[in-house]
């Protein structure tokens, strides 16, 4: 038996091209919300890096911040090395009172000191350390005198009168054997005269008033002396 279609053509033709459209719908929508899922997801990567970007950015100057204070920092404390430096060049690094101490002990009671000077003096060495190692500051005030720094040695100057010569070799035996001293020699020493005034109170017969006024009492020998010695705060050591 022969089946018999009663369907016209373009009804046939018609429902296929529904169906056909249908289908191309379908994908179209299908591709469209694919898209704006890809968008949206795309944006929102896009929206996360843009902020971290920026939080980059944020911690980059923060960063150059840092390195630039870190600069300032590292030129202040090298400023404040080299002058750290210079005052450990300048320290004396003596015990002054002790010294004092140790001289008025050492010094007799025939003596008197009339001047005592320290003066420091570079230690000599050797002629291609020596620029090397020579530091001087000039003495503010428009003095053209330098002071030397770092290795120095301290020279002494004694001044004053003793009572005889006698005394006055003694306080150079006295400095030699003294921890403290060391190159204990003479100046000079010579023989001098000093006078003695004694205050003499007068009482005037007008107004009762009392007025002293000095006169020589006496005139005495006395050995005038000037001592040169070095402080014992380094020890020459042969380099052979």
């Amino acid at each position: 038996m022969k089946d018999i279609d009663f369907l016209p053509d373009w009804y046939k033709e018609g429902k296929r091209r529904r169906t056909y459209m249908r289908r191309q719908f379908i994908a179209l929508t299908i591709i469209f919300l694919t898209m704006m899922a890809y968008n949206m997801t795309s944006g929102h990567k896009i929206a996360r890096a843009t902020a971290g970007l920026e939080r980059r950015e944020d911690q980059r100057l923060q960063a150059e911040n840092v390195m630039h204070r870190f600069d300032a920092l590292s030129e202040e404390l090298a400023e404040y090395r080299v002058e750290m430096h210079t005052l450990q060049q300048a320290d004396s690094r003596i015990n002054l009172a002790a010294v004092l101490a140790e001289a008025s002990h050492i010094i007799g009671r025939h003596v008197a000191l009339s001047r005592i000077e320290f003066v420091s003096e570079p230690i000599a060495l050797p002629r291609k350390t020596a620029r090397r190692s020579t530091l001087a500051v000039r003495v503010a005030g428009g003095s053209s005198k330098t002071v030397p720094l770092g290795d120095v040695r301290y020279r002494i100057l004694m001044a004053g009168v003793a009572a005889n010569p006698a005394d006055v070799g003694e306080l150079v035996c006295q400095l030699d054997r003294s921890s403290y001293f060391q190159q204990a020699h003479f100046s000079f020493s010579r023989n001098s005269t000093v006078q003695i005034l004694s205050n003499e109170i007068q009482e005037s017969p007008d107004d009762g008033t009392t007025r002293s006024s000095a006169r020589p009492d006496e005139t005495f020998q006395v050995t005038e002396f000037e001592i040169i010695c070095y402080l014992a705060n380094y020890e020459e050591i042969d380099s052979k």
